[in-house]
């Protein structure tokens, strides 16, 4: 130990030493979670960061120093963390190093013992990131799929994000993934707890109770309110209206706005998926209506090819971006569609990691 802390008595920050995931597909709660999970001493995560997630965007640059500045530009995941560039490495290995360092550089600032993050991104990866991250635990979060794609219609209102082709189908599609890849590491005897949005809005504390109890941690009563939750790195949008509102609010009965199409797809996959489990998930909603059929192969089949194009769509996009100088892809953003992120964020100088 270092003779003067040992003399002033002072003792060192807590090593922030081990990773969490919070995985759900979008507009499940999970902004919700993170930030009842934030509340939590011991807890430091980021809002949908996604650095590990961008070995693709990021090749090339990860031994430049450049890496920092493209992440900023994609999602502004540092200045809505209040992470200045200058405080991050200029060169790593790959990105899942970027993420160990950077993360528990965000979860030292708070004398945490538990980084990393919540994303709705990564239903087609969630395995990859369990073997980048051995030392991780994971929590997914399950929606009835009906209320997840009545809120994706609705954030859609608003949020040209929502509008994006195919939308509807990766949440059904990535909700299975999802299914999967707990599966998977629930075999592997990996750390894994799941979360139901309608149990955690109705029961707070009972969830996070358990969610406590799972992480090793003890229970703090803040963990039931949203009343002091720092909600700086979430984007704005009325999508979000609920969280800002700083109520935990149970799921509500909205006009009807889902597309007839889109309702009887989404009923016919939960019908399938609870027949594919015993009934046993989704837990929500409980009930079907009497005549619902399960999803066939053919559409499954056919479902799934869309999903497949979507995310090969993505990867294009990705890498168009990757390959374009960063002022010349400043333009082309502004140009051909509004910012995601309409607030201008900036980092606190006097905070780094």
């Amino acid at each position: 130990m270092n003779p003067a802390v040992q003399a002033s008595g002072a003792a060192a920050p807590p090593q922030a030493t081990r990773p969490l995931f919070v995985l759900s597909v979008p507009r499940s709660g999970s902004t919700l979670l993170y930030a009842l999970l934030n509340q939590h001493s011991q807890i430091a995560l980021l809002y949908e960061g996604d650095l590990p997630a961008m070995h693709l965007y990021l090749i090339g640059r990860l031994r430049s120093g450049r890496w920092r500045e493209r992440w900023e530009f994609w999602n502004q995941g540092p200045s809505r963390h209040c992470i200045a560039l200058e405080s991050m490495p200029a060169r790593v290995s790959n990105v899942w190093e970027a993420t160990r360092i950077v993360y528990q550089g965000v979860a030292r600032r708070k004398q945490a013992t538990i980084w990393g993050e919540k994303t709705p991104q990564w239903y087609h990866c969630a395995l990859r990131m369990a073997e980048k991250f051995p030392d991780a635990s994971f929590i997914f979060l399950w929606r009835d799929m009906q209320a997840v794609m009545g809120s994706i219609v609705r954030a859609a209102v608003t949020e040209r994000l929502f509008r994006k082709e195919g939308f509807a189908n990766r949440a059904l599609l990535g909700n299975e993934n999802l299914r999967r890849a707990c599966d998977a590491l629930k075999a592997r005897g990996r750390q894994v707890h799941e979360v139901n949005y309608e149990d955690l809005t109705s029961n707070t504390s009972l969830c996070m109770q358990q969610i406590c109890q799972f992480l090793g941690l003890p229970f703090e009563s803040q963990l039931t309110s949203l009343e002091g939750t720092d909600l700086t790195a979430i984007t704005r949008g009325q999508h979000h209206a609920t969280v800002r509102s700083k109520q935990i609010v149970g799921p509500r009965k909205h006009a009807e706005v889902l597309p007839q199409a889109t309702a009887a797809k989404s009923e016919r996959y939960i019908c399938h998926w609870k027949r594919l489990y015993g009934g046993t998930w989704p837990k929500y909603p409980l009930d079907l209506p009497a005549d619902t059929q399960p999803a066939s192969l053919v559409e499954r089949w056919r479902d799934r090819i869309t999903y497949e194009r979507l995310l090969l769509w993505d990867k294009i996009v990705i890498v168009v971006y990757a390959i374009t100088p960063l002022a010349l892809a400043r333009l082309w953003r502004h140009k051909i569609r509004p910012r995601v992120y309409p607030r201008k964020y900036s980092p606190r100088p006097e905070v780094g990691s």
